[in-house]
């Protein structure tokens, strides 16, 4: 009897540091950088996607081609964000209000110029632009999976993701 007691405390130091291990690994598993192989998307231009995810930071580089193959480049786009690990594989994107766009092609400035993209009609190429976003301060919901070094994530601007469809726009490796 006379070591019940330590044993129960022993049991609560072991389970309160056994969770803020928990806690760590959860918020460092999403650190670093992360890519998307080339995919295709519904305009046949293609993309290849990078966030970048550093204390409650996400950078996100969004890399546009005019080809299906990445090999000719068309637009970047490139924002920051913050971000809060939740438990089981969710987290929180809280989006900013700006955006920076280089056009990176001819057909990229003139259609940026004759979109008026970011109420300007001065595009230039390979010069970057600040850009407002519309959105700034709502919350886009995810759902993360880690399996090794490729990362799967869902998000969604309304609600929780409850799965992870595997695509190549949501399959990420850590570079």
């Amino acid at each position: 009897m006379k070591y019940f007691i330590p044993i129960i405390i022993l049991s609560f130091v072991l389970l309160s540091c056994a969770k803020k291990d928990e806690e760590k690994d959860t918020t460092t598993a999403l650190e670093g950088t992360w890519k998307t192989a080339c995919y295709t998307e519904s305009d046949n231009k293609s993309s290849i996607f990078t966030p970048t995810f550093a204390g409650n930071v996400l950078t996100i580089k969004h890399e546009k081609h005019s080809d299906t193959s990445c090999a000719t480049d068309y637009r970047l786009k490139e924002e920051t964000h913050t971000f809060a690990m939740g438990d089981s594989g969710k987290f929180t994107i809280t989006l900013s209000s700006t955006s920076t766009k280089t056009p990176q092609s001819a057909s990229a400035v003139s259609d940026y110029n004759s979109g008026n993209e970011c109420s300007a009609d001065d595009w230039e190429l390979n010069t970057a632009k600040t850009c407002s976003e519309g959105g700034a301060g709502e919350t886009v919901y995810c759902l993360y999976g880690l399996s090794g070094t490729t990362l799967y994530i869902e998000c969604d601007g309304d609600e929780q993701p409850t799965s992870i469809p595997i695509t190549a726009e949501n399959t990420f490796t850590k570079q």
